[in-house]
């Protein structure tokens, strides 16, 4: 039996699997040490040991991962001796071991419950019981990691053929259910030949009284509107909220929170009520409860997102700014800062509000958040142990702040090599038409942020009227996208910052994405460029209004206007009450309808005019219906106007 043979899994531990499980400062020393004075080698059935130059020695029994070898040095958990054993191990004995076909669903449940323990077993079923999301993400090249993403946490097998090297971001104090949560989701992949799965011991999610409770609440908001609402209404809504959220039920729970929100909202005459958000909502729910109860349940899953809900905490993260957006909302203001995991496509948010303060963005970017500025938070690489995780990819940083960790400035291509960035906008725009509609998937805080390179800068536009700058840029393949920045008082020189960022050797665009006539739009949330990293929303004045120039009034897009316009008119229903339509309402709808049909939208105007019908026939159940479906598809071609 050859050393390699006994630790195979030894012998295929990457330099990226090791900087996972420690950092990867520490692993540069490692290898330092390794290439200067290679250690004294010995290996066999029982274990591998090392002896240093510097008198330290290593030892690593047989089934015991690396990070549990014993070592002489006195530190407690993984150092540059354990790291050193591993690497002058692989250095002598190869690593043509696994490769990318592996696959970790060939592990059965006595190997995961021998390495997790009964406990985490237990929950683990209780969990998959419920049932949960989970997206497999396949080894390329030379590469053998698998990685899962959950919805609480992402786990990585680090080895082929060896659970014992098996990484997860939840921190080593939360319980290890992950780890047979991710066996079990790539198993399912492997056998429906779907990456993106819905993982659960029952073949349909049931109905229950929580869901039921939902649909009920919205109806009643619908049928008897907001504008004669009372205290009752916005008790009911918040019931039907806690009612879900106790079902395991966090998307359509979300859902029901934010209506109840909107209730309150109103109620108090606050500015972030929104009636067409209000309506959005109202569809949305009858939507998540109708796939909630399909045959599939990988989509009743998707709408309901049937998983444990909670917070994780993280292990040692490290995030990358992609910018911040700032919202205000009457007297108060809230900044979203966004972040990207190094080495997967996972994008973050962290939320912090200030009441009663009317702040511009500038002003923003100076406040202190988790022991240090918003502004430095939007634009530096952070490294923390104290990240707690949600999910729907909101984070926050525990009473530790960011530790002892330094926060490293982003430079021009810092993103250079992140897994979100995307070089091919005809690889957004399908994207982001291919995937399922908003009421149909995950509700992330973070749903189409992310990356895209700038090769070329073609054209700026400048609208008086809608106090909007439009710059056209183009990919290697000369396919255009269109960044779109619009004038907001709480955010008064983004306009200016981002015209100073496109004239300084633009290399990348991070914001919210979506498409408008048929092109790919930006949001911009920061922007990397000679200057470094540049963060609209955040920016002093930097006097480039001169460089804006005016092209005149560009006509908006008449599919845009007219499903606005639509949405408007529907909205309007809802806020009075299905039960206090007027004939004036009916052939309002009756106009929208045939103004959709001018379009080419004629499923949406037949849509309509059903709604009509259903109105003049004075059927409050069929007119509910009606209208239902007639946002839901409003929604969509919104989605993809």
């Amino acid at each position: 039996m050859t050393a390699e043979s006994m630790r195979p899994d030894v012998a295929a531990l990457t330099d990226e699997a090791l900087v996972l499980v420690t950092n990867r400062g520490l692993v540069k020393r490692a290898v330092r040490m390794v290439e200067e004075n290679p250690p004294d080698l010995s290996a066999s059935i029982e274990r591998i040991v090392a002896r240093f130059a510097d008198g330290v020695v290593t030892e690593l029994p047989a089934s015991l991962p690396f990070t549990d070898a014993s070592c002489s040095c006195g530190a407690s958990s993984a150092c540059r001796h354990r790291l050193g054993l591993v690497l002058a191990y692989r250095s002598r004995f190869g690593t043509g071991v696994g490769g990318p076909d592996w696959t970790p669903g060939v592990f059965d449940d006595d190997l995961v419950e021998s390495h997790v323990g009964v406990a985490a077993m237990r929950r683990a079923k209780r969990i998959r019981g419920e049932g949960y999301q989970a997206t497999v993400h396949r080894p390329e090249g030379t590469d053998s990691i698998v990685r899962v993403e959950l919805p609480h946490c992402t786990v990585r097998f680090l080895t082929p053929h060896d659970v014992g090297h098996t990484h997860s971001s939840a921190s080593e104090h939360a319980p290890p259910e992950s780890i047979a949560l991710a066996v079990w989701a790539v198993r399912a992949a492997d056998e429906s030949g779907s990456d993106e799965v819905f993982v659960s011991s029952v073949a349909i999610i049931h109905d229950s009284a929580g869901i039921s409770r939902a649909k009920v609440v919205a109806r009643t908001i619908l049928v008897d509107g907001l504008a004669g609402s009372s205290g009752v209404q916005h008790a009911s809504a918040v019931r039907a909220a806690r009612a879900v959220e106790a079902a395991s039920t966090v998307w359509l729970a979300d859902a029901c929170a934010e209506l109840s929100d909107q209730v309150e909202a109103y109620a108090a005459r606050n500015a972030r009520h929104d009636r067409v958000r209000v309506a959005s909502l109202i569809a949305e729910i009858h939507a998540r409860v109708q796939l909630g109860g399909a045959t599939d349940s990988a989509l009743a899953g998707m709408a309901l997102g049937t998983e444990t809900a909670g917070e994780t905490p993280l292990r040692r993260s490290r995030l990358v700014g992609l910018g911040a957006r700032v919202t205000a909302t009457g007297d108060d203001v809230s900044v979203d800062v966004y972040f990207s995991e190094i080495d997967t496509d996972a994008v973050y948010l962290m939320r912090h509000q200030w009441l009663g303060e009317l702040l511009t963005g500038h002003a923003v970017a100076g406040r202190r958040v988790a022991g240090t500025t918003v502004g430095a938070l939007a634009a530096s690489t952070i490294v923390t142990e104290s990240a707690v995780r949600r999910a729907n990819r909101s984070i926050r940083l525990g009473r530790r702040g960011i530790g002892k960790t330094s926060i490293l400035p982003l430079g021009a291509d810092a993103w250079a090599n992140s897994a979100v960035l995307s070089s091919d906008y005809d690889d957004v725009r399908l994207r982001l038409t291919e995937r399922r509609p908003s009421f149909a998937r995950n509700r992330l805080l973070t749903d189409g942020v992310g990356i895209v390179s700038i090769d070329a800068v073609v054209d700026t536009d400048y609208s008086p009227a809608g106090q909007t700058s439009t710059v056209v840029v183009e990919d290697g393949k000369g396919r255009r996208a269109q960044i779109v920045v619009e004038h907001r008082a709480e955010a008064p020189d983004a306009i200016d910052a981002v015209l100073h960022a496109m004239s300084s050797g633009p290399r990348a665009v991070a914001g919210r994405m979506s498409v408008r006539s048929g092109q790919v739009c930006i949001t911009p949330y920061s922007i990397a460029c000679d200057l470094g990293v540049v963060v609209p929303d955040l920016a002093p004045q930097v006097g480039m209004s001169g460089l804006i120039r005016s092209a005149g009034e560009v006509d908006q897009d008449r599919v845009v206007d007219v499903v606005a316009g639509c949405l408007s008119t529907l909205a309007d229903l809802s806020h009075r009450g299905l039960r206090f339509v007027s004939e004036a309402d009916v052939v309002a709808i009756r106009g929208r309808a045939d103004l959709s049909r001018s379009v080419g939208m004629k499923s949406t105007g037949l849509s309509l005019g059903h709604l009509a019908d259903a109105l003049a026939g004075d059927d409050l159940e069929a007119s509910a219906d009606a209208w239902v479906r007639a946002v839901l598809r409003l929604l969509v071609a919104d989605e993809l106007a």
